[in-house]
């Protein structure tokens, strides 16, 4: 699969099997320490009668300013994959 991937990207083998490993470990630093923030944001935002579209905006939102203030260092993409791994994982506690 890593080599369809450097392949796909055009990445040579060599580099993305050493950088494969180190983004594996900062993407799941980044969404571990993100996670019980964006769960406690997304219980807050369910009860809203906003959207569901509206309800990701504002997590997203919130979440990024909570990062900020506890100092992580997480990308967008890092925090919406982190607000979307909270709604899942209500909709699971949920059932």
């Amino acid at each position: 699969m890593k080599s369809f991937f450097a392949y796909i990207l055009g990445i040579p083998a060599k580099i993305w099997n050493f950088y494969a490993p180190i983004l594996k470990v900062l993407v799941a630093d980044a969404v571990s320490a993100l996670l019980p923030l964006a769960l406690d944001i997304v219980r807050e935002l369910a009860d809203t009668s906003k959207t569901g579209a509206q309800k990701r905006e504002a997590a997203v939102k919130k979440l990024t300013q909570s990062a900020i203030i506890e100092g992580i260092d997480a990308s967008e993409s890092i925090i919406r994959f982190t607000v979307e791994s909270a709604v899942q994982r209500m909709k699971i506690e949920d059932r």
